[in-house]
């Protein structure tokens, strides 16, 4: 892994504005970008004209789009009607990764409840991702599923259980240890969690939080500048440095000056999401620069 060449980050943790995103690129010497919202707009609403807007911004950069982060199934498993409308944004986020000669689209695991650390509702969660299997091989597209501290799926050894079932090489995942900071009663993951997963990590995002006793209500973990948190990313990337990974690290800032609620942290879309997100960004690529530039 090394710097630039292995780092891209989510685009709406820089900016909405496709200009100011390009500026950005330039000065870090990166090669390409992770989409989310742009315009203003949350990436299930992007546009016909938006996505011709980036198709040519990417072929006049060189730019490699190198995920779509789609909020497929970050919603109720139970709830049938809204199951069929993430089947339909699915379907349009592979039309549009396909525009962008992008070939891996992000997923989730429906919204967490009671109980799910034990694992009891994995086989439906994994059938309802078996759907999403012939519409992505008929574009030659991998679904990346991302451990999630709202969803079902959040932990390590929620994923080995849920990939347990999920055989098909056309599904991976977009491992995030963060997220497991904010995930009540969760400890945090060791950097040796990633050995056990590595033979199915398509893609990694890198943000992280300190855990923090909260208030009722509160919430359980702070956004920080990447490095200066709990994760442990020093070990993290020692870790996946030895386990031979090829992927990009993808990095997903979420700290700002002014940190972001609970509600944008959970459907990430437009300017508010976005405000302040240019200089926190810059703190977080330098900082991981620097971690890779540490002896292994």
């Amino acid at each position: 892994m090394n710097f630039p060449g292995s780092v891209t980050i989510i685009s709406d943790e820089i900016s909405q504005d496709l200009p100011e995103i390009v500026r950005f690129t330039h000065e870090f010497g990166l090669k390409g970008i992770e989409l989310r919202s742009m315009f203003g707009r949350a990436f299930k609403d992007l546009t016909p004209a938006d996505i011709a807007s980036i198709r040519r911004t990417a072929d006049a950069e060189g730019w490699k789009i190198l995920g779509c982060a789609s909020p497929v199934f970050k919603c109720e498993l139970d709830d049938a009607a809204a199951v069929e409308a993430h089947v339909d944004i699915f379907k349009r986020s592979v039309e549009v990764a396909r525009e962008l000669n992008c070939d891996l689209v992000r997923v989730f695991t429906f919204l967490r409840q009671p109980g799910d650390e034990r694992g009891g509702r994995i086989a439906r969660i994994a059938a309802q991702l078996e759907r999403l299997r012939e519409i992505a091989a008929g574009a030659r597209v991998r679904v990346g599923v991302e451990n999630e501290h709202s969803c079902a799926v959040a932990t390590s050894r929620e994923l080995a259980a849920l990939f347990a079932r999920l055989p098909d090489p056309r599904f991976g995942i977009v491992w995030d240890p963060c997220n497991v900071l904010y995930l009540p009663h969760a400890p945090s993951e060791a950097p040796g969690a990633f050995a056990a997963l590595a033979a199915h990590v398509f893609h990694l995002h890198l943000k992280d939080a300190v855990r923090s006793p909260a208030a009722p209500g509160g919430a359980l973990a702070m956004a920080m500048p990447v490095g200066l948190g709990d994760v442990g990313w020093r070990g993290h990337l020692a870790a996946i440095r030895r386990s031979g990974y090829r992927g990009m690290l993808s990095v997903e800032t979420h700290w700002r000056t002014e940190q972001l609620d609970e509600k944008s942290l959970h459907l990430p879309a437009g300017d508010a999401f976005s405000k302040g997100g240019l200089e926190a960004s810059r703190t977080c690529l330098r900082n991981l620069q620097a971690l890779l530039a540490l002896p292994a």
